[in-house]
């Protein structure tokens, strides 16, 4: 049994082997173990054996054999364990992350250190590139977990980790926060796009661009709003003064598919909803109600849903 990596052979896939490996051999001592509980059931069944059969202490040749076959098995899956442990986190020793993902109460920060941009809860990979992550919590335990692209990897606050990532393929790839990490634990989620390498470039230009503007009375309205009721304390939009980070960046946030860590679909309805009453859509989030006025959220709906 050899477990090699390579771009045809994925983390995933070397943990899935091992897993494998395991089931087939628990497999084959469960049956065994059933097969002669009910052998010998049938064999010394009492109705057909009605004498007490011959009584034996033990046999110090199959106290051994099972004592050495159980090692044996044992030894081996240890030796399997630490290899594919080698293979699976085989991290450089001054390791240049292509993504650096950070966790917080309950979103995902995502920055990529090559080309400057930052964006939060749109995680965009190329395909068929071995991607490191480097892993970080901004508050308390989290982990990641994207079970299509490879293992689970825990945040710790003060710790860095880091761990491959791998896509053979387009599509767009689910997964969640795998450690309880608060109230809105559970609505946590995680969405990797992976791309071909053209369309990625082409969707990190996108993001590099500025911020978007209007001339529109109700974009200029709810741009003044934004800074007034404190959003900036919070949000970055980049090209602006605003550089926070205790909430995601805001800066292209039109231009994603989903928010609240893919909880909701991004239009206007659901950002409407969400700047309305933050609690009542993601209970636990620390997004404050700031009580607006239909004619202010309107606004600001109409501003925020512009940042494109």
């Amino acid at each position: 049994m050899t477990l090699t990596f390579s771009l045809e052979t994925t983390n995933v896939e070397l943990i899935n082997n091992l897993f494998i490996y395991f089931l087939v051999v628990a497999a084959i001592i469960f049956f065994l173990v059933v097969f002669y509980i009910f052998y010998y059931l049938y064999k010394y069944n009492s109705e057909k054996r009605p004498d007490l059969p011959e009584q034996r202490e033990g046999s110090v040749k199959v106290e051994i054999f099972l004592t050495s076959l159980a090692t044996t098995i044992t030894a081996v899956f240890v030796y399997l364990t630490i290899s594919t442990m080698g293979k699976v986190q085989n991290i450089p020793e001054n390791p240049e992350p292509f993504l650096q993902i950070t966790g917080h109460q309950w979103w995902w920060e995502a920055k990529y250190p090559n080309s400057g941009v930052t964006t939060a809860n749109q995680i965009h990979i190329p395909v068929g590139k071995k991607v490191l992550l480097q892993l970080n919590s901004a508050d308390v335990i989290h982990s990641w977990w994207v079970p299509e692209l490879g293992r689970k990897m825990d945040m710790i606050p003060g710790n860095t980790n880091y761990m491959w990532l791998y896509a053979d393929k387009e599509g767009e790839y689910l997964g969640t926060c795998s450690e309880f990490c608060g109230q809105a634990h559970a609505r946590m989620r995680i969405r990797v796009t992976a791309q071909n390498p053209k369309d990625f470039e082409a969707w990190q230009t996108q993001q590099l661009k500025p911020v978007a503007t209007s001339e529109n009375s109700n974009f200029i309205e709810g741009k003044r709003l934004f800074e007034q009721k404190t959003c900036t304390n919070c949000h970055a939009i980049n090209g602006t003064p605003y550089q926070a980070n205790i909430g995601p960046n805001l800066t292209h946030f039109a231009s994603r598919k989903r928010f609240l860590a893919d909880m909701k679909i991004n239009n206007k309805e659901n950002l409407k909803e969400w700047l309305e009453d933050p609690q009542k859509v993601k209970s636990g989030a620390h997004m404050p109600n700031f009580i607006f006025s239909k004619k202010e959220l309107n606004a600001l709906v109409t501003y925020i849903h512009n940042l494109k």
